[in-house]
């Protein structure tokens, strides 16, 4: 006899591997009267001017709604029947829809496989918060761990060696946000969560060189290993070594593995992020747009999606003076929208219906 637990949910229906993820912006908690002190302490709307970004839809929204499914006829009907039960009290902002990255198999994405739509392999460093606890510290907020927060400026001091192997430091913007000190308890194993979709210049893209590719994002482009590493598929990528190359002789310095996680020590792995990149493939009369919605979760905002953006991807002047910005960055053409969000932990994880 076979007996199912309590935790067993079958309405009946295939759900195509559905999944709702809910964030919520400082708008939403100022509007249902969430005492300051009660609201996640990182949380603001998202400051676009200083990410550099000019959005065509520049609202951040009140509340997100990640909805995912193998069926997007499922994730229509969820959306669907949202807009009509509050209707009145609900609008879109703006929406956009993203697909899975390139796999060779049905079912989820193999990290080994998935590819961007510029044809590189993507997330092959990403956090792996389900099997590594340290992953998980980065991502998910603790009120009661909150003292290891790398600072708001890399502490490097006069007459300390450059992090980063170049023969002068780089410079930060002064104006970077200040960590938070405290979060309210209620928060704990919650997470806050960045979102911004953007089009990407593809016909561009591909009359680049491979070399050039290659060098723009700073990994082999068949085997995804960084450009000091034997470019061998057979093997998992195998990450750069950027300390011993810092003068950016084999991965150029505004290479975007070098802009986006740059390896100069216990500060820099404090900084990585949780996150995906759906492709975004946009089909109309007059074209095809083609981009990426990149979404990440971390523990903190300011540390971590706001000081990666500022302080490294979009600063002239790191890792050393006069780097230039992430080369990706060139072939980006329009920041469509996006904005800052926090999602509440789960009461029971293993339930579907747990809000």
């Amino acid at each position: 006899m076979a007996a199912r637990g309590p935790d067993y949910f079958d309405d009946g229906y295939d759900r195509y591997h559905l999944t709702i993820t809910v964030g919520f912006a400082k708008s939403y908690y100022d509007k249902i009267g969430t005492l300051v002190a009660e609201q996640p302490q990182d949380l603001r709307p998202i400051p676009w001017p200083q990410l550099g970004d000019t959005p065509v839809v520049a609202e951040n929204g009140d509340l997100l709604l990640q909805i995912c499914s193998d069926s997007i006829y499922m994730v229509e009907h969820v959306q669907r029947r949202i807009e009509s039960d509050l209707a009145g009290q609900f609008s879109v902002a703006w929406a956009v829809a993203g697909t899975q990255r390139y796999n060779s198999r049905p079912g989820r994405t193999n990290r080994e496989e998935g590819r961007a739509l510029i044809g590189f392999k993507d997330g092959t460093s990403n956090l792996s918060p389900r099997h590594d606890p340290d992953d998980a510290h980065l991502v998910f907020v603790d009120p009661r761990k909150m003292d290891d927060y790398p600072p708001q400026v890399p502490m490097i001091g006069p007459g300390q060696p450059n992090p980063y192997g170049g023969p002068q430091p780089p410079t930060f913007p002064s104006d970077l946000s200040i960590p938070p000190t405290r979060e309210p308890e209620w928060m704990k194993d919650g997470s806050y969560l960045v979102v911004r979709a953007s089009t990407i210049d593809t016909q561009v893209w591909d009359q680049n060189t491979l070399r050039d590719q290659e060098h723009a994002v700073g990994r082999w482009k068949v085997s995804g290993s960084g450009l000091d590493q034997s470019d061998d598929p057979s093997v998992a990528p195998v990450d750069p070594n950027l300390l011993a190359d810092p003068t950016g002789q084999i991965t150029p310095l505004n290479s975007h593995v070098r802009k986006t996680n740059p390896r100069g020590g216990d500060e820099d792995r404090r900084r990585r992020l949780f996150r995906r990149g759906y492709p975004l493939i946009s089909a109309a009369a007059t074209g095809t747009q083609r981009g990426l919605v990149f979404a990440a979760f971390a523990r903190t905002i300011t540390t971590q999606f706001e000081f990666v953006t500022r302080a490294w991807t979009i600063n002239e002047n790191f890792p050393v003076p006069g780097a230039g910005i992430d080369a990706l960055r060139r072939f980006e053409q329009q920041v469509l929208c996006g904005g800052y969000f926090f999602v509440p932990p789960l009461q029971r994880g293993n339930q579907p219906w747990s809000w």
